[in-house]
């Protein structure tokens, strides 16, 4: 018989499939992405639920008061045209937690890259607390409040658009560009910047650089517009804030470098076990053929969490599986914390797993385990014999050190000739190194 996983979007019911999704999102093996797709997976249904069912609570106005916190209540109009389409989404979630939940690996770190922030809403709400100015100034006394469209760029440009507040006022780099930089208002934003582009951190693609260059004149080099100058700046904002990554809640990063290291336990759960059904109706062989050929007339096409195969098949998930996925979310994860000595924003990335502990590097070992070794390791070779006997061999040189060639008619020339006198010098050295040889052998 088909499970309810397999039955089709437009016979599942929404309440069957909310139940169905928050099982599987308590399976999950971190405690962060159980609590984050919880109250996601609600959030969503509540947003297409009608007012009139909705019970009073504080979630309830949440989901009209809040940004982040929740969805937006639909129409519903809205909520009767896309039902179908909806279900069927969360019927494409499902599968995909069931896979993550299995131990794909590309699922599953993906669920983890929306639980911390990494892609998603949340990695847009982390932003926003990255986007707000510091409170922390030389001296620890707190900053002042800034007045609305008082930013140099604003002033600059004539202009209120919320990303201009972000930058310094233009700098000239060389004959040619202007270089724009991060507010001092908004150092943490300018640390993290500068500290993801110099280790060359990201998912896809790469933040180009910290600061911004613009030219200074167009193409007919007259002065830049104030229009297409507003552009430069809101194209290289948006793009850059796409490839950031912000940082994540101290203590949240340090849970994660904790479960890494040893120091504390990641949280696994144990799935629970089918329930048994009961029923006391004889199973009729009319009803059990009628059902069959129903489902094969659906032709539902079983997800990768039914048949699991290939290259991507899944894994055992136990913690030496999850020390590894952690340690690959955690290499593109930082914490920003405040420096009181040299008072500024310091931001601290993730490192990869060391399999070796650094005190084993400097255990003392005994000497003759290495005695014949040479500087690489290795244990010199000696020459062969045949080598030795080649080398000792006395090659005819002339004055200047140069190897002679005798040609092959030098020992018929008369003993008077010059070149027959060198041919017989180098015979007779020749055969004075191999008389010594043989009182060496």
């Amino acid at each position: 018989m088909p499970t309810p996983f397999q039955q089709s979007a437009s016979r599942l019911r929404p309440v069957h499939l909310l139940r169905a999704l928050l099982r599987e999102a308590s399976y999950l093996p971190d405690a962060t992405a159980r609590t984050y797709f919880r109250r996601y997976i609600v959030s969503r249904f509540k947003a297409y639920q009608p007012k009139q069912n909705a019970t009073a609570s504080f979630d309830v106005q949440a989901v009209e008061k809040y940004r982040h916190r929740s969805f937006k209540r639909r129409q519903i109009a809205i909520i009767n045209e896309r039902t179908r389409p909806m279900l069927r989404k969360g019927q494409k979630g499902l599968n995909f937690l069931r896979r993550a939940n299995l131990g794909e690996i590309p699922c599953l770190q993906k669920i983890l890259f929306f639980a911390y922030g990494r892609m998603g809403r949340r990695k847009y709400l982390l932003l926003e607390r990255l986007l707000t100015p510091d409170h922390i100034m030389d001296g620890g006394a707190l900053a002042p409040p800034v007045e609305p469209g008082q930013a140099p760029l604003q002033k600059l440009y004539y202009s209120n658009k919320r990303y201009l507040q972000y930058f310094d006022a233009p700098k000239a780099a060389s004959k040619t560009e202007y270089i724009i930089n991060i507010s001092s208002r908004y150092s943490r934003l300018r640390a993290v910047l500068k500290s993801q582009y110099q280790k060359g951190i990201s998912i896809h693609r790469g933040i180009k650089r910290p600061a911004m260059k613009t030219p200074i004149n167009n193409a007919w080099e007259r002065p830049m517009p104030i229009k297409r100058a507003i552009n430069n700046v809101r194209r290289w904002y948006a793009e850059t804030m796409t490839r950031i990554l912000p940082p994540l809640p101290i203590e949240e990063w340090d849970n994660i470098h904790a479960m890494i290291v040893g120091d504390r336990k990641i949280d696994l759960v144990r799935r629970r076990g089918r329930a048994s059904v009961l029923s006391a109706k004889p199973v009729i062989e009319d009803d059990f053929f009628a059902h069959t050929v129903e489902a094969g007339i659906a032709l539902d096409k079983p997800s990768r969490a039914d048949m699991p195969a290939g290259v991507q098949r899944p894994h055992t998930i136990n913690p030496r599986f999850m020390k590894r996925m952690y340690t690959k979310l955690l290499m593109l994860c930082c914490k920003v914390e405040y420096d009181d000595e040299q008072k500024r924003w310091k931001t601290i990335w993730g490192e990869p797993m060391k399999y070796i502990k650094p005190s084993l590097y400097n255990v003392p070992t005994d000497e003759t385990l290495f005695a014949g070794v040479d500087a690489t390791g290795k244990i010199p070779k000696t020459p062969k014999k045949h080598l030795l006997e080649k080398s000792q061999h006395v090659q005819p040189r002339n004055a200047e050190g140069e190897y002679m060639r005798f040609p092959f008619f030098a020992e018929r020339l008369p003993e008077e000739h010059p070149i027959r006198r060198e041919l017989d010098e180098w015979k007779r050295k020749r055969a004075a190194a191999r008389g010594q040889k043989r009182e060496v052998s």
